[in-house]
């Protein structure tokens, strides 16, 4: 059996205690990142239906397209993975979430 050894009046921590430490920051910044991204691809696809609107009204845009439809077009798709890995190594790197 293992003693912990002591050092002046802290305590050395075990491997097992970092690893849960390491694992219990990592899998909420997992959680944290997947609410972000979720939240990020539904203010895209809001803000691709306002731009259909004003598309339709006040330019030259089909009335039957749907904003669906243009969300998931190629022109959409550059958006949708810049902001993801962007919000990935935000949210993995920042200092304040290391802390």
């Amino acid at each position: 059996m293992f003693k912990r050894r002591k050092m002046g009046a802290t305590y050395v921590r075990s491997p097992a205690q970092n690893v849960q430490t390491a694992m219990a920051g990592n899998a909420s910044k997992v959680v944290f990142a997947i609410f972000i991204c979720i939240l990020y691809l539904v203010i895209l696809f809001v803000l691709v239906g306002i731009l259909r609107f004003l598309y339709v009204e006040f330019g030259s845009m089909d009335p039957n397209t749907t904003v669906i439809y243009l969300y998931n077009t190629p022109y959409c798709l550059p958006l949708k993975i810049a902001g993801i890995v962007f919000i990935l190594f935000y949210v993995f790197r920042d200092k304040m979430t290391n802390r």
